[in-house]
Order: C-alpha cells, then sequence, then structure tokens
C-alpha cells in the first residue's frame, strides 16, 4: 500500500482490499492472445490493405485487459484498455497511439452477436463519431468491423474491416 492509501486508510479507520476482477471481463476472454491480423481501410480512395499484430493481455488483478497493436506498414502502436465499469453497467475502453490519436468507447455488452463500442475519437486531426463492432466467428478468429460518422444526425460509414486469427 502507497503512502496515500496507508493516509487515507488511517484517516477513515477503513482497510481497503482490492475486490475480485469483475465476472464480466470474461465477456472479452475471446481477445486474449497473440493474434495476426488482416485489415482493410475503407477511408482511403481506393481502399488499403495490411496486416498487423495484435496482442491482448489481461492486467490490474484482471479488472482490465490490454491490447497491443502494431502496425509495421505504417510504423503504428496502439493500445486499447477495457474494463468493466459496475456502476455502470458498461464496458469503458480507452484508445490511445503514438500517432497522437485517441478514443473513449463504451459498450452495453453483448446482443445480437455482437460486442459494440462507441464513443467520439480524436483521430488523424479530424473529431469523429467511432463504432468498434466485434463478432466471433470461431475460438481461433474474431472479425472487428469500425464505422465512422462526422456529425452527430450523420450516417454510419464504413471504415474498416479487420479479421484477428489467433497464432
Amino acid at each position: 500500500m502507497g503512502v496515500f492509501e496507508q493516509e487515507a486508510a488511517e484517516s477513515t479507520g477503513e482497510k481497503f482490499v482490492r475486490p475480485a476482477a469483475p465476472e464480466r471481463m470474461r465477456d472479452l476472454d475471446f481477445l486474449l492472445g497473440d493474434f495476426r491480423v488482416e485489415w482493410t481501410n475503407f477511408t482511403a480512395d481506393p481502399p488499403v490493405k495490411g496486416t498487423a499484430a495484435w496482442n491482448t493481455v489481461s492486467t490490474f488483478a484482471g479488472h482490465a485487459y490490454e491490447m497491443t497493436q502494431l502496425v509495421p506498414k505504417d510504423d503504428l502502436t496502439g493500445r486499447f484498455v477495457i474494463q468493466w465499469v459496475e456502476s455502470e453497467s458498461s464496458f469503458s475502453g480507452y484508445y490511445y497511439d503514438d500517432w497522437g490519436n485517441r478514443t473513449l468507447l463504451t459498450a452495453k455488452g453483448w446482443q445480437d452477436g455482437y460486442l459494440s463500442f462507441t464513443g467520439e475519437c480524436i483521430g488523424f486531426g479530424r473529431w469523429f463519431l467511432l463504432k468498434e463492432r466485434y463478432q466471433v466467428i470461431d475460438e481461433n478468429h474474431y472479425l472487428k468491423c469500425g464505422f465512422i460518422r462526422f456529425e452527430a444526425d450523420g450516417e454510419w460509414v464504413p471504415a474498416d474491416e479487420v479479421h484477428c486469427y489467433r497464432v
């Protein structure tokens, strides 16, 4: 326990104990491990294809999963950290990368075979809304489809399609 936590515990007389990891984190187990990634970026004209490597690990005693995304072709490294927030009954995810992009996303959980995160993104010098829809194809393959919207009442436009294969 750090100095701050020790002082807080002494001032309130409380003993702080880390709670067990939320059971809902298991909903994300399909992300765990190493993946070979094949992606198509639909925002380019014509669409651009590439490969990447993604790895997701459980961290913070199971309270979060952290995905590292490596895209060698574009010299891009990103991280996506996801937690279950019990008080909001939803997942909260934060993406950031070494290009200066960042996104705060939330998802209520699986619905109709999809896990859909939505939120605001600052990416490539622009603000937009982002939806990332995950679908498990089988135990060694999942699909992530991204959609963007530049106006709150605008149409969702396909942004990317990402196939992730366990290695």
